[in-house]
């Protein structure tokens, strides 16, 4: 029998701690119970889930702050902080008091079948947890020799088994812990690049220079265009389930806040990360997080941090697989008229196992979950943006469905046309050199004002 290494053993006894906590309880039968925790979140918990279910792609940040610097925290952060708390302030209070348990419901309440479907399919997309399953199977893969579907496999599986019996308390419960376990891996790598290599000044010395510009390697209309990404929080799952969860408007609104507070604090901590990658490795093998780790870490310390990794990307792959499982098992079959429509808790728990294929089968396809954000984001908010605006608010839409259809044909047809006409480098040209994401949020905005 071949012993594990240390990190090895560090890794199966996580893994063991984490089916353990999810799988310790087993929810109640009823929908609130299972979907929603019982609608009631405290503000520990709903911080710790929501903190610790944001930064799924912890290896793209990294690999992205390497190589672009603090624009990082522009692009990623700051769009992002303006957005929860708008969120908190203007979503949340009517999110509780509505009782808008998803967005398609609310779709399909306000606005019809048709809209509701095509906000099904959207929210599928985004919520999908395929790409993080991509970045969980490149961690595994760096210490056990296997394939890459035997990797995704044993990510999928540890978190459906627990969702299954526990439903969403099963994953709030893990999130505490790996709420933890993401700031204190990191805290270890930076206290450690501190005392080896110095502070700001060897920063300022040895990383390229562009890692301290902004707007550094990209054009400011691209920046914007992730300005208005970020607006994807505004149509996040993740922060609908969350906010009806809790447990009054009060708790709720101050979690978001106090979120923010915490993302502020971790992604400086992520971004020096990668700025000190970017001034100390020449060269990646892997990833910057995973080379500068092994260079400058303990053994110990080492084990923590990569345990650190996987709390953070398998916060995300849990808790938008049971999101996406949900959007198929509760709101799918009322608009489908379906026979088991009002049995949303075995519905969920059949489109578990359902979404874990799926996602297996299309994490195979992508490389790079940046990209994956980019185009879904584009997608997804010209359409999805104004008619939840409209149906949290009632403004009445007197053409709901081409309000849906339209800026969605119109941001497809912008994403074909600059995929079939690539520069020297493959990169995509885009009609009038404008995103997709912006003649489709125009398209949204004329429709509203001409159908309102």
């Amino acid at each position: 029998m071949i012993k594990p290494t240390l990190i090895q053993g560090v890794i199966l006894s996580y893994f063991i701690i984490i089916y353990g906590i999810g799988f310790f309880k087993k929810s109640k039968s009823d929908k609130d119970s299972f979907i929603f925790a019982g609608r009631r979140l405290t503000l520990p918990a709903f911080i710790a889930t929501l903190v610790s279910t944001w930064y799924g792609g912890i290896l793209e940040v990294g690999r992205f702050s390497y190589e672009n610097g603090i624009v990082t925290i522009l692009i990623f952060g700051v769009f992002y902080y303006i957005a929860a708390i708008g969120f908190a302030l203007f979503f949340a209070p009517k999110i509780i008091t509505k009782n808008i348990q998803s967005i398609p419901s609310l779709i399909h309440t306000q606005f019809g079948k048709m809209p509701g479907i095509i906000s099904i399919i959207l929210i599928l997309l985004i919520a999908s947890p395929a790409p993080y399953l991509k970045i969980f199977s490149i961690l595994i893969q760096s210490f056990w020799e296997i394939p890459e579907y035997v990797a995704i496999i044993i990510g999928i599986s540890i978190s459906v088994l627990y969702s299954i019996r526990g439903g969403f308390s099963s994953i709030v419960r893990t999130d505490k812990l790996q709420f933890i376990l993401m700031f204190l891996g990191f805290s270890l790598i930076l206290w450690n690049l501190k005392q080896n290599y110095g502070g700001i000044d060897f920063l300022h010395k040895n990383a390229p220079i562009e890692i301290f510009q902004i707007p550094g390697n990209f054009s400011w209309t691209t920046i914007f265009v992730w300005g208005f990404i970020a607006l994807i929080t505004f149509i996040d799952p993740g922060f609908f389930q969350r906010s009806f969860s809790g447990t009054d408007v009060k708790t709720v609104k101050k979690g978001i806040l106090i979120s923010v507070g915490f993302w502020i604090v971790f992604d400086i901590m992520t971004i020096t990360t990668g700025i000190y990658a970017s001034a100390i490795l020449p060269k990646i093998d892997t990833s910057p997080y995973l080379d500068l780790a092994k260079l400058v870490l303990s053994p110990r310390a080492y084990s923590i941090f990569i345990v650190s990794l996987f709390s953070i990307v398998m916060s995300t792959i849990d808790s938008f697989t049971f999101i996406s499982a949900y959007t198929l098992g509760m709101d799918l079959p009322p608009l489908l008229n379906l026979k088991n429509k009002n049995d949303s808790v075995n519905n969920t728990k059949y489109s578990l196992i359902i979404i874990s294929v799926l996602s297996f089968t299309l994490s195979m396809f992508f490389n790079n979950a940046i990209e994956m954000w980019y185009v879904l984001g584009s997608i997804a908010v010209p359409v999805l943006l104004i008619p939840i605006l409209s149906g949290l608010y009632h403004i009445k839409i007197k053409q709901p469905l081409n309000q849906f259809l339209f800026p969605l044909i119109i941001t497809l047809l912008w994403f074909y046309h600059g995929f079939n006409n690539l520069d020297n480098w493959g990169y995509p040209q885009y009609l009038f050199q404008l995103d997709p994401m912006y003649p489709g949020l125009l398209m949204s905005t004329i429709l509203f004002f001409k159908l309102k």
